[in-house]
């Protein structure tokens, strides 16, 4: 039988075309129109420090997605948009393809991957610039098992792959014409999920990579 993940790798020709849109287009919260005036505001408890926090984090990296780039700064974003797309896929399948049928997984190798995996897919979502959506339509991630021995090492591998498939065969990469609000933010949704899976894949591996680690 043979491996799906044995299939060759090639970068779909609309890609680029789209990148333009995506980078070009507005931010995806505009509205047109007169908005709505602001309910009035009532007493309310201020949310905690840690919550405070990450809502400030939020709201810098919007205004700095916001920020038009340069030519110049288009022009590299093009250019690792096209790396990191298909990179991720090359690595992705070579590892798939050799952990599935191993008995005892390469967990360094596993590691050195899933690093790897991680640093594309944070630079194509800093990239690509994808909104988060707030739809119905848009399935909740997936939840992470902890890997603690070869078998749910490779059922947490196989959940990596599947987001990476997902994301790569996102249909806003094909139909160029109409960028999707819902199918870019599933394909955002995405790429937070390969990028938090493979952080918590390296962490895993590096540990059972470890004899005197592993579980009994």
């Amino acid at each position: 039988m043979k491996s799906v993940w044995g299939k060759s790798i090639s970068i779909i020709p609309a890609l680029l075309v789209l990148v333009m849109q995506l980078l070009l287009a507005p931010p995806g919260n505009a509205q047109t129109g007169n908005p709505a005036p602001p309910a009035p505001a009532g007493p309310t408890t201020p949310p905690p420090a840690s919550i405070r926090e990450r809502q400030f984090k939020m709201l810098e990296m919007e205004r700095e997605a916001a920020k038009p780039r340069t030519p110049e700064e288009e022009t590299l974003a093009l250019a690792q948009i096209a790396e990191d797309y298909k990179r991720i896929q090359v690595i992705n399948n070579k590892m798939m393809s050799t952990t599935m049928p191993a008995a005892a997984p390469n967990y360094a190798s596993i590691a050195d991957t899933t690093a790897e995996i991680r640093k594309r897919a944070s630079r194509l979502r800093d990239n690509l610039r994808l909104p988060q959506g707030a739809s119905e339509k848009v399935m909740k991630p997936p939840e992470y098992k902890q890997a603690v021995d070869a078998a749910r090492m490779k059922a947490a591998l196989l959940s990596l792959d599947g987001s990476i498939m997902r994301f790569i065969n996102n249909p806003i990469f094909k139909n160029t014409g109409v960028v999707e609000v819902e199918q870019a933010a599933r394909a955002r949704r995405d790429l937070d999920t390969i990028i938090e899976f493979s952080r918590l894949i390296k962490k895993d591996a590096e540990r059972l990579s470890k004899p005197s680690e592993k579980p009994d």
